[in-house]
């Protein structure tokens, strides 16, 4: 019989904590508090807030990770590139991978990454981590570590300097980004605006009125029971006309109520603060931009990303000694993905005599399958641009290395 396994065990496996950690919180420059929490935060469940997270995760999860180094050693324990670039873990692709990392960022203004090592310490996995509570400790010796607590009541403490640690809004407290409690009023604006749209269509669908008895004393109860009468003839679905009787005792006065909501110009001003918010245009969230309003996104939100995270995943998965033999992790992009195909030509005119493209990458610029294979890696060069070592004997000044 198969020993049963939960998501808890596949990621940190069956192993006990490493760490004794003394329940000590980390005593803090700035701030008291050691701890951060996920709860009561309701900023994934906004429309618009979403959909800039969205938009910022999608463009963010093509990003391509690389292991980058500039020597050649033997000290690395893992495939990362494969890892990076194919699986970073059982359960998720790259794209998904990065995809959560961004959105739990862009959520809570921080994003944890377990990196899970076998017995060897080889590099197994990469893990986005999600708790509910985050709590910072340290043990006599000044250690840090910080510990999750998840929903289902489960902890597990880890060194925090094995963690890769992703942060937003890095101003107030010493460890944690600060979180999107400023967006507030502006989530509950649109909220409150999106209920007014749907409350006004449901009022003017709706008969609203009194009916009033003339000349007739009725009880209470003859007054219900009337009443519940003419709603149940008026909104008899049977009933197609859509008309009510009424006798001569009874008359109906309909009430208008006239629901207030935002114009277009008063709720195209609140989305504009959330768009605002996470440095996002409206074109970019309905994927109707230029060339020029993608470079700007790019530059601006995608590009600070790509450097964030090559500095975190570069720093806590190589030790300082592998990093100064040049060790480092570079997400990338190609930022001609949105570029027009007379742009996408003119840069390949450019480059491409000097040698500085491959044939696959020139077509990868030109939305074309790789070639692959030895044909794929060649580079694209003009004869116009050769090493200046062999230009005399490529425009015959020389024979057998001697000048005529």
């Amino acid at each position: 019989m198969k020993e049963k396994r939960n998501l808890f065990q596949t990621i940190f496996g069956n192993k006990k904590e490493k760490v004794n950690v003394s329940k000590t919180r980390l005593e803090m420059l700035n701030s008291y508090n050691a701890q951060f929490t996920t709860l009561n935060n309701n900023t994934y469940d906004s429309k618009v807030a979403r959909q800039c997270i969205d938009r910022i995760a999608t463009h963010c999860a093509k990003l391509i990770p690389k292991h980058i180094q500039d020597t050649i050693t033997n000290n690395i324990k893992g495939d990362i590139n494969f890892l990076l670039q194919n699986e970073p873990n059982l359960i998720m692709s790259r794209f998904d991978f990065i995809y959560k990392t961004i959105s739990m960022l862009y959520t809570d203004s921080n994003a944890f990454v377990y990196i899970a090592k076998d017995k060897e310490g080889f590099i197994t996995g990469f893990y986005p981590i999600l708790a509910m509570d985050y709590d910072l400790l340290q043990d006599a010796t000044g250690n840090i570590y910080l510990q999750f607590q998840f929903v289902n009541g489960k902890k597990y403490t880890l060194p925090y300097l094995e963690l890769i640690h992703l942060r937003l809004f890095y101003n107030k407290h010493d460890i944690f980004g600060s979180n999107n409690k400023i967006l507030k009023t502006d989530l509950e604006t649109a909220h409150t605006a999106s209920e007014g749209i749907k409350n006004a269509i449901r009022t003017t669908n709706n008969l609203k009125g009194i009916l009033k008895y003339t000349n007739a004393m009725l009880k209470e109860k003859d007054i219900k029971t009337n009443k519940e009468n003419f709603v149940n003839d008026f909104l008899n679905l049977e009933n197609e006309s859509g008309i009510a009787a009424l006798d001569g005792k009874a008359e109906f006065q309909e009430v208008n109520l006239k629901p207030i909501t935002l114009d277009k110009e008063q709720l195209a001003q609140v989305n504009y603060n959330i768009f605002d918010y996470y440095g996002i245009s409206e074109k970019i969230v309905r994927n109707d931009f230029t060339e020029e309003e993608w470079n700007a996104f790019f530059e601006g939100v995608i590009e600070a990303r790509a450097m964030q995270m090559s500095d975190a995943f570069t720093n806590k998965i190589f030790s300082y000694k592998a990093r100064k033999e040049g060790h480092k992790i570079v997400f990338t992009a190609n930022r001609l993905q949105y570029a027009s195909l007379s742009t996408k030509t003119k840069l390949l005119q450019v480059i491409a005599p000097f040698g500085m493209v491959k044939k696959d990458e020139g077509r990868e610029i030109l939305d074309l399958p790789p070639l692959g294979g030895e044909e794929g890696e060649k580079i694209l060069q003009s004869l116009n641009n050769i090493d200046s070592s062999i230009a005399n004997s490529y425009q015959g000044g020389e024979k057998d290395g001697k000048s005529d």
